[in-house]
């Protein structure tokens, strides 16, 4: 099934979102040139770069994320760009547009970045951050570490809320 599952992956990255995979592609090609080190997560490839001022950015089934980063935010930070290698599955061609260029004006324009420190205002805000965070937490079947996306990554809220208050079709508490 796993066989399967990868086939259709490539398949699909590589016919209906192929606009965003031949960008990545050449791009990890240059970067891997440069002596970057790479892995396979969930059928995608993350490429560890160096850059100045960069966290991270996903273009189809390539993920390029600062080498620098570590620990769980690095964690975070593979489950929320995997959550956007989701997004161009499902959108395709359109991921650019949807996607990428909402995303790239939230996170690098400045007066942007200052107006979310001045209103304490999440990054996951935006629908396309808070949309990724969700994607990869059910792609990857994975939990978020950092207590900022725990507590501010889905669209600036708590990922699970209520998990503990949640009740089954009969008013009883729902046990675990």
């Amino acid at each position: 099934m796993n066989v399967i599952r990868a086939i259709l992956f490539y398949f699909w990255q590589f016919t209906y979102a192929i606009i965003q995979n031949i960008i990545g592609l050449c791009m990890f090609i240059v970067y891997k040139a440069k002596g970057s080190k790479s892995e396979m997560y969930h059928h995608a490839v993350i490429a560890y770069i160096e850059r100045k001022n960069f966290g991270g950015v996903s273009l189809g089934m390539f993920i390029f994320i600062n080498k620098n980063v570590t620990g769980d935010r690095l964690h975070d930070m593979q489950i929320h760009e995997y959550g956007h290698t989701v997004q161009s599955l499902i959108l395709g061609p359109a991921w650019m547009l949807i996607i990428a260029v909402p995303s790239f004006i939230w996170c690098g324009l400045p007066a942007l970045v200052k107006w979310r420190k001045e209103k304490n205002v999440s990054y996951y805000w935006l629908y396309c951050e808070g949309w990724s965070n969700l994607c990869g937490l059910y792609a990857t079947k994975e939990k978020f570490l950092t207590e900022d996306c725990k507590m501010r990554g889905r669209y600036g809220k708590p990922i699970n809320p209520n998990h503990n208050k949640r009740k089954d079709i009969k008013g009883r508490k729902r046990k675990k």
